[in-house]
């Protein structure tokens, strides 16, 4: 018997329109639905979670009315006589790990703000006083309650094995090492509270990735590619916005434009292989090269007339794309892809070719992909390339490699629905045959229907 490893999940009460969601987070997670019935919401949720990441300041206040400052000063006077921290050390982690969960409520309520554009409270759903969001991984959870627009942790499960596995030594000069898991997280000479201080973070920026991963890590890790990206890339993508421009972009299509321009440099320094987007580029009929302008690194295509344009004047399939296929080919950061629509601009065949780009980043590059949509071309694809998986041997004859052979235990979809002034997110069983394709199948049975009425 073959063990599935866990995956993080999120539980929603009474947040949007959705009086309960839960979601499995597996490396393809799909929201499938019509339109206005809470897709978006789940993405930028998930989204702001993964962005929030403690706040120092607020983070030492917290800690220090548990007596982290003496135990940071009992660190340093051990590592100056020579002596190995190990106690002291983890007792002053644990304290900054049981004071997280409520310095993580504040920011994730300022995050939810600036990417909803809304108090929090506004994001409750209509009719009830509150909303919790509960994170749960399978070495910690903690829930966040959103009430009057304030948001706390109401509880929390804190990884505290984590502690066991950390290990101290100090070597000569006051150089303290410390590894987890036999892996080392930093090494390097321990003078003063500062340095203690930096230890912490890089300890508790590790015991975050350990305890929740890929929430609560930051935006150079999760990317969020929101709707509207051909109307962003036309007005937005310059390296220098005035103020006025800046004021008035939200921090979603602030995000984009920042992710763009990273994307843009990585592409200059030949971090990403061009070879996986080929087929999306042949059928979008160009090529893209790099240029250095205004001090910063952008993209030019060359379209199939001859003509070479900057992104802001290429066709709009190309926009909408091009940024979502140089995140997901890109082999470092980010590593969780938040896709609304993909289908946006796109021809059917561009889709399918999109679809087999998603797979390539969830199979070869490891990525954690969430993808919303209510493409059929595109689950259908996705639909055929898990069911490769069972045969994966004739994918070569069948036009596919076999690292386009998707594992159904590696996806979770989702059907989200409007049901009595709320919406309804139902789990789908994903089989070795695929995604269940019955709300696309009727529609086309309308549409058959229809044509019958029509011609009878």
């Amino acid at each position: 018997m073959v063990m599935r490893r866990k995956y993080p999940k999120i539980c929603v009460r009474d947040f949007g329109p959705f009086q309960e969601a839960d979601i499995e987070l597996k490396p393809l997670t799909l929201i499938i639905g019509r339109n206005s019935v809470g897709k978006s919401i789940l993405a930028y949720l998930i989204w702001s979670l993964a962005i929030t990441m403690p706040d120092p300041k607020r983070l030492g206040r917290e800690a220090e009315k548990k007596g982290a400052e003496n135990l940071a000063r009992k660190i340093l006077d051990e590592i100056r006589k020579g002596k190995n921290p190990k106690h002291s050390l983890r007792k002053f982690i644990k304290i900054y790990i049981e004071a997280l969960p409520e310095a993580l409520a504040v920011d994730f309520g300022e995050t939810l703000q600036r990417v909803f554009m809304a108090k929090p409270g506004e994001l409750v759903r209509t009719g009830a006083d509150r909303a919790t969001i509960t994170v749960e991984s399978p070495n910690a959870s903690v829930e966040f309650t959103i009430k009057n627009h304030h948001t706390t942790a109401t509880s929390s499960r804190h990884y505290l094995e984590y502690l066991d596995e950390l290990e101290t030594t100090i070597l000569r000069s006051n150089i303290l090492r410390v590894s987890f898991a036999g892996e080392e997280i930093f090494e390097s000479q321990v003078a003063s509270l500062h340095d203690v201080a930096s230890i912490l973070l890089l300890i508790l920026v590790d015991y975050l990735y350990e305890a929740y991963s890929p929430f609560f890590t930051s935006e150079k890790l999760a990317a969020l590619l929101a709707d509207s990206r051909a109307g962003i890339s036309r007005t937005l993508l310059k390296p220098y916005l005035s103020p006025k421009e800046i004021s008035e972009i939200s921090y979603p299509d602030g995000y984009f434009v920042r992710l763009y321009y990273r994307l843009a440099e990585k592409l200059a320094e030949g971090v990403i292989n061009l070879d996986p987007l080929k087929p999306l580029l042949k059928e979008l009929g160009c090529e893209i090269e790099h240029a250095y302008e205004g001090g910063a690194y952008t993209v030019y295509v060359k379209t199939w007339t001859g003509k070479r344009l900057p992104l802001p004047r290429a066709p709009s399939g190309i926009r909408e794309s091009l940024t979502v296929a140089l995140a997901l080919a890109s082999p470092a950061a980010p590593h969780l892809v938040i896709i609304e629509e993909p289908e946006a601009h796109l021809h059917p065949r561009a889709q399918l070719a999109l679809a087999r780009l998603v797979v390539k980043a969830v199979n070869e590059l490891r990525k954690t992909v969430v993808i919303t949509t209510h493409s059929d071309y595109f689950v259908y694809r996705l639909s055929n390339m898990i069911a490769l998986s069972q045969i994966s041997q004739k994918a070569k004859e069948l036009g596919f490699t076999e690292t386009e052979a998707l594992a159904p235990h590696v996806v979770a979809a989702y059907l989200a629905r409007p049901e009595d002034r709320k919406a309804i997110l139902t789990p789908l069983q994903v089989t070795s045959e695929g995604i269940p394709e019955e709300e696309f199948a009727e529609v086309a049975e309308e549409l058959a229907s229809e044509r019958a009425r029509i011609l009878a």
